[in-house]
């Protein structure tokens, strides 16, 4: 029976411990399930729809009313046989304010994506940089224990045992921040995704530590050009000016006719059994509304306005995209310039660990910890490429995943000057 009861603990245990392994492809997946902005604006669609379905049923569906008096009872019904726009404009509005909130939602399912990637990121450099730090504070505290022998034997000074202490303190204290700023960073993953905090998870983040930065490449800006219509942005601002349109067409009344049809049954408490019935046509024009005539104007000058932030935002945006090439230059510059420090860096390495048996120790030490700091350059720089790279096709309206994915459609060769 205790055998029985200990493997049941075990067994308990060894579930309860399960790791969870999350990728960027894994997280994407487990954020767009548990998120709660995701969810908050999809219920905002699906009642935004629900009122697109009213609106269509309010144009020509029946309408009967019970009116009740000390006579009698009346049963009234109505139905919108013909109207001439207004109606109609109302629906398309409806229906463009759903268009709205969906663009709405893939737009933040893409910024999603990004934040993730960079998360992982922020994780992958924070590791990183207490690897660094690490080794920086065991060199020196070696060091600093190297001097304060040196002082027991008189031949050294409190000065510089005092001066090697504070640099091991110093890195001792960076170490502990590049530590907290790792288990801040997971914690702030395993939030983002819905997970409990103390809920072991293991973030792999290989896909982005593999990407091959391109070479001998630049932006092509005509295809970014070509593609700006479908961004986030510019196609909100033409669906904002689209129901606007309709939102002033709604507004617009005087001398828009509508035919309605009537039909009315009376009965009376004193006879039950009869009833009065009553049926009519009536055609109605408004033939004046200053309010419906002022809220038409308002709209018109709401949607010039509107207007103007989508030419500014045109504008930006090519901006952005006509000096994307000179960003692209600057981060690859950064990039090569990260790649030759580690080049050097292992060179310097490989010299120091030649020269290991010749009591050079710290030269070692400290030729590792430059070695680290070289690798975490490298990966910070390949880290803002895939950031630009991923922002780039955000910009068109496409996935941002696509950088890890598919050869990149928007560089073309680059051609050198002579």
């Amino acid at each position: 029976m205790r055998v029985a009861t200990f493997l049941l603990i075990l067994v308990t245990l060894s579930f309860s411990q399960e790791v969870l392994k999350v990728d960027i492809f894994k997280a994407v997946e487990i954020a767009f399930e548990k998120n709660r902005e995701i969810k908050r604006i999809e219920r905002e669609i699906a009642s935004l729809e629900d009122f697109y379905r009213a609106q269509k049923w309010d144009r020509f569906a029946p309408k009967v009313d019970l009116f009740v008096d000390k006579d009698g009872f009346t049963l009234f019904g109505e139905i919108l046989l013909l109207d001439f726009g207004n109606r109609l404009a109302r629906i398309r509005s409806a229906k463009i304010n759903v268009e709205i909130k969906k663009q709405l939602l893939e737009e933040f399912r893409r910024q999603v994506k990004i934040k993730l990637v960079k998360l992982f990121m922020d994780l992958a450099l924070a590791e990183k940089l207490a690897e660094v730090r690490r080794e920086e504070m065991a060199v020196a505290y070696v060091r600093f224990d190297r001097e304060r022998e040196r002082l027991n034997e008189g031949l050294s000074d409190r000065v510089k045992v005092a001066e090697w202490e504070s640099t091991y303190r110093r890195f001792r204290a960076d170490l502990m921040k590049a530590q907290r700023d790792y288990n801040r960073t997971l914690y702030e993953i395993k939030r983002f995704l819905g997970l409990e905090v103390d809920a072991p998870v293991e973030v792999v983040y290989r896909s982005i530590l593999d990407f091959k930065v391109p070479q001998n490449v630049t932006i092509d800006t005509e295809y970014l050009l070509k593609r700006l219509k479908n961004n986030y942005l510019v196609r909100v601002k033409s669906l904002e000016i689209s129901y606007l349109e309709e939102k002033a067409k709604e507004n617009r009344r005087m001398f828009f006719p509508e035919l309605y049809a009537y039909l009315s049954v009376k009965n009376y408490y004193e006879d039950m059994k009869e009833s009065l019935s009553e049926g009519n046509l009536v055609l109605r024009v408004p033939i004046f509304d200053m309010a419906s005539r002022l809220r038409y104007l308002s709209v018109l000058q709401l949607k010039r306005a509107v207007e103007i932030e989508k030419d500014d935002v045109e504008r930006t945006l090519k901006r952005d995209i006509l000096s994307a090439p000179y960003e692209w230059e600057r981060l690859l510059a950064k990039y090569q310039d990260a790649v030759t420090f580690d080049n050097w860096a292992q060179e310097n390495l490989d010299l120091s660990r030649s020269n290991y048996e010749l009591e050079l120790a710290f030269d070692l030490g400290y030729a590792m910890s430059t070695k680290t700091e070289a690798e975490r350059r490298v990966m910070e720089a390949k880290f803002e490429i895939v950031l630009f790279l991923m922002r780039l096709y955000d910009l068109i309206g496409e996935d941002p995943l696509k950088v890890f994915t598919e050869k990149i459609p928007f560089f073309t060769e680059k051609v050198e000057e002579i």
